[in-house]
């Protein structure tokens, strides 16, 4: 039985799903493709604020300030059942119409425990 072999041009970076996402255009400058910017990777972060009124709130995360320079919205369909400010959540983002880091399939990983009440 005869195999086909796959030409090298097929194993090129750009052909891997994740890794071809920085190209540089005709003109010599780079763009990013849309692909790159919806990403499955997870972060950590805590619950900076949440709105009671409106169900929305926002989380901190080092790691996601350093590329966005701002914190992460999580609107109410994704905020997890019981979550509390404090609370270390998982997530993934994505971008809003604004370019602005939205949370996503959030998770929570521990909750803030509670204030510590009397004294010895």
């Amino acid at each position: 039985a005869a195999y086909a072999s796959p030409s090298a041009a097929a194993w090129t970076s750009s052909s891997t799903p994740g890794f071809g996402a920085l190209s540089t255009t005709n003109d010599g400058s780079r763009q990013i493709s849309l692909e790159a910017l919806s990403t499955t990777k997870e972060y950590e972060g805590s619950l900076k604020s949440l709105s009671e009124k409106n169900g929305y709130g926002f989380i901190v995360c080092e790691e996601t300030w350093s590329m966005y320079g701002r914190d992460v919205y999580v609107g109410k369909e994704a905020l997890p059942e019981g979550a509390k400010v404090l609370d270390r959540l998982r997530f993934s983002v994505t971008l809003n119409a604004k370019q602005h880091p939205k949370a996503e399939n959030v998770k929570i990983v521990s909750t803030a425990a509670p204030p510590v009440m009397g004294g010895s």
